[in-house]
């Protein structure tokens, strides 16, 4: 079973000054987080950590791709993803990640794992809508679906006549007439 336990940093064996950790993710790691919204990607991460006297500064950097699909024609997608950020890590008497740029470790705590952190980088960095970029290499069934039901969509037949509600007709009446 695939172990998140490689993402901890023992960070009290380090001595003062900038560390460089690097970590490949895949398809494992996506399983391994609980309830991820993520099935499969791959990632590669540079972590920079700035080890100071009274506190931590790791600087992320990622870079990847997740696979998924198109929220337009459902079919196969790969959505590039990249993050830079940091997040400051300073000691106290219990852990505290109320705020997203500052966590709070217990003072006698000597490693970090920054699994949590590399995950929510990925997915808050995702785009909102994953579409083709191209909509030409959308499913073409799909797109003809989505034509069918869209409001451009004509009916080649000059036979059927478009039958509207008389009521709908009335009250477009009134629009017009106070557009004026």
């Amino acid at each position: 079973m695939y172990q998140l336990q490689e993402y901890n940093i023992n960070f009290k064996s380090l001595k003062d000054g900038k560390h460089h950790f690097h970590f490949s993710i895949g398809q494992l790691f996506f399983k391994a987080v609980e309830e991820s919204i993520i099935a499969d990607g791959d990632f590669e991460i540079e972590v920079e950590l700035d080890k100071k006297t009274q506190m931590l500064q790791l600087d992320f950097n990622i870079h990847g791709s997740v696979k998924g699909i198109c929220d337009n024609c459902l079919g196969a997608l790969t959505v590039p993803v990249s993050y830079q950020g940091a997040v400051y890590v300073k000691f106290g008497i219990e852990y505290d990640e109320s705020n997203e740029e500052v966590i709070v470790l217990p003072q006698d705590e000597s490693k970090i794992n920054i699994a949590h952190l590399i995950y929510e980088y990925i997915v808050v960095s995702m785009p909102l809508r994953s579409v083709h970029e191209d909509y030409k290499s959308c499913d073409p069934e799909m797109k003809a679906r989505l034509e069918e039901f869209s409001g451009e969509y004509h009916h080649n037949d000059s036979k059927e006549e478009e039958i509207t509600d008389p009521r709908w007709d009335a009250l477009k009446k009134l629009k017009y007439n106070n557009n004026k």
